[in-house]
C-alpha cells in the first residue's frame, strides 16, 4: 500500500510540474489550439491524482486503524 500512495504521490507532483510549464505557454502561444487542450487535460490529470492520493490515504488509515 506504501509503495501506491509513493506512486500516485509521484505521479501528482509531475503533472503539477507540466501543468505548470504548459500554463507559461498558455499566453502567446504559437500553436494555439493544441496547447490550451494540453493544459486542460494536464489540469484534470491533476484533479484526478489528487482525488485518487485521497481515497487511497483514507483506505490506507482504515487499514492501519488510525
Amino acid at each position: 500500500m506504501d509503495k501506491i500512495l509513493a506512486i500516485l504521490i509521484l505521479g501528482m507532483g509531475l503533472t503539477g510540474a507540466l501543468l505548470m510549464i504548459l500554463v507559461t505557454q498558455w499566453f502567446n502561444s504559437p500553436v494555439g489550439n493544441v496547447l490550451k487542450i494540453m493544459t486542460a487535460v494536464s489540469a484534470l490529470l491533476f484533479i484526478g491524482f489528487a482525488v485518487s492520493v485521497r481515497i487511497v490515504r483514507r483506505r490506507f488509515d482504515a487499514e492501519n486503524g488510525r
